[in-house]
């Protein structure tokens, strides 16, 4: 028997929920798992068939587990093996009863076997605590494991980021929600971001315990957003027809347009043309289909997008343009019209001078004539993608960027994509809810200085 230290955070391991039931016949073990087929393996001793029974119901520490099986490493074997096929959940508890619960997200996922050390620990900087279904759910971008606290346990985890000895800290450590006071970080490690970290291991298909993909989860709960949004407010200005014969015609080819490819940030005294914008519009982002779907309403444009969704609306912000006022326009792409949206010259040419500083313009340098914003209506495409939705919002993003470098390029107008932009201006303007439309990215035009 393994004798308990009054106040100790106990780390209990248990089969999860997905064990439906541990059946054994002397040495010989069957293991009925939801969606599969039973599992039956016999262990070497009674005592290692014990240890794997342990794992019923409300679980036992590892140290507890090496005792029965009286062999460590028979122990690290079925830990390891269980843990591959995600069929172990763990649980905290003292002496008062449970702290938390804790399933894993990923196959092999399982908490470290040894002690944390005798060092000052602090919350990973990748971890964060969150409120689900009314309870604290502790994450991280880092642990392909999810713990929810229990009333007790949000109390118990307030003192340990307190730093008071409560016992919690040490075990938080070996889920790996906690790491030292002063963490040993590769420089590799050092170099993400808790943004960038959760949103690559959330995304994909690295935590396979969640689904990742096309579930329509949305599905007779609301129907999708229309492919066409609501028309908005303003003066629409019809623009005139591109003459695709003459395009085709005009264009060069695609290797050599490539090889010719280059962001340029240094600007003609001429403004660009109405006709130059009118075409580049036309050639990047224009409706070119209307796809019937008994789901969703889809669309085609000129670059391809996940599930024919295309979620993403394209302004064009003018800080000259010959024939066309500054201010900020919606492009209708389905239409092939401009809204001038009213009292928008200032956040135009706000938009603008921020393009001009993510390209490292200076105070002298002459700014682009024209940004372009990129917006996702991302409700159109998390209606039917889960977890990845933005994710594929951005990749949508970084092919119409290469589509529109190469048709500038193509056209002999200067390009250059923005690495960082304000969306909160797009939202000034429009009124927009962002949570409905937001901007993710900007794209400068202008002629090419000689």
């Amino acid at each position: 028997m393994i004798a308990r230290v009054p106040g100790e955070v106990r780390l209990l391991y248990r089969f999860n929920a997905d064990v439906l039931s541990a059946r054994r016949e002397d040495r010989r073990i069957t293991l009925d798992v939801k969606d599969w087929r039973p599992i039956a393996f016999t262990a070497k001793t009674p005592a290692h068939a014990d240890a794997v029974m342990a794992l019923q119901q409300s679980g036992a520490t590892l140290q507890h587990l090496n005792a029965i099986a009286g062999d460590q490493a028979v122990v690290a074997y079925y830990i390891e093996r269980f843990a591959r096929g995600r069929l172990l959940a763990w649980d905290l508890a003292d002496d008062e009863g449970e702290l938390g619960r804790v399933n894993a997200l990923a196959n092999r996922y399982r908490p470290r076997a040894v002690e944390a050390p005798p060092l000052a620990l602090s919350l990973c900087r990748f971890a964060y605590l969150r409120q689900e279904d009314g309870a604290g759910v502790l994450q991280s971008g880092a642990v392909p494991a999810r713990l929810v606290l229990s009333p007790r346990g949000l109390v118990a985890f307030a003192s340990a980021l307190a730093g008071e000895a409560c016992g919690l800290g040490p075990a938080l450590w070996q889920l790996g929600f906690f790491d030292l006071a002063e963490p040993q970080e590769s420089e590799a490690r050092r170099c993400w971001e808790f943004h960038d970290l959760l949103m690559h291991e959330t995304s994909r298909g690295n935590r396979d315990a969640e689904m990742v993909g096309g579930s329509y989860r949305f599905d007779g709960k609301f129907p999708a957003p229309p492919a066409v949004k609501p028309a908005m407010a303003g003066e629409r200005i019809a623009l005139p027809a591109v003459d695709a014969e003459r395009v085709r015609q005009a264009s060069d080819a695609l290797h050599a347009v490539q090889e010719r490819r280059q962001s340029r940030r240094a600007y003609a005294d001429e403004p660009l043309p109405l006709a130059a914008l009118v075409e580049f519009l036309w050639r990047v982002c224009r409706t070119k289909q209307h796809i019937p779907d008994k789901r969703q309403d889809l669309i085609a444009r000129p670059y391809p997008a996940g599930g024919s969704i295309n979620e993403l609306e394209f302004y064009v912000a003018v800080r000259r343009c010959k024939g066309l006022e500054p201010a900020l326009y919606h492009y209708d792409s389905h239409r092939h019209e401009l809204v001038r949206l009213a009292g928008s010259e200032k956040i135009a040419l706000k938009i603008v001078e921020q393009s001009g500083s993510a390209m490292g313009l200076g105070a002298d340098d002459r700014k682009p004539d024209i940004s372009l914003v990129i917006a996702s209506r991302l409700p159109r495409l998390a209606w039917k993608y889960q977890r990845m939705a933005y994710r594929a919002s951005l990749m949508n993003t970084g092919v119409v960027f290469e589509l529109m470098y190469l048709v500038a390029t193509d056209m002999g107008l200067a390009p250059c994509a923005n690495g960082s932009g304000d969306s909160r201006l797009l939202q000034e303007a429009t009124g927009i809810d962002p949570f409905e439309e937001t901007a993710i990215g900007e794209f400068c035009l202008g002629l090419p200085a000689s």
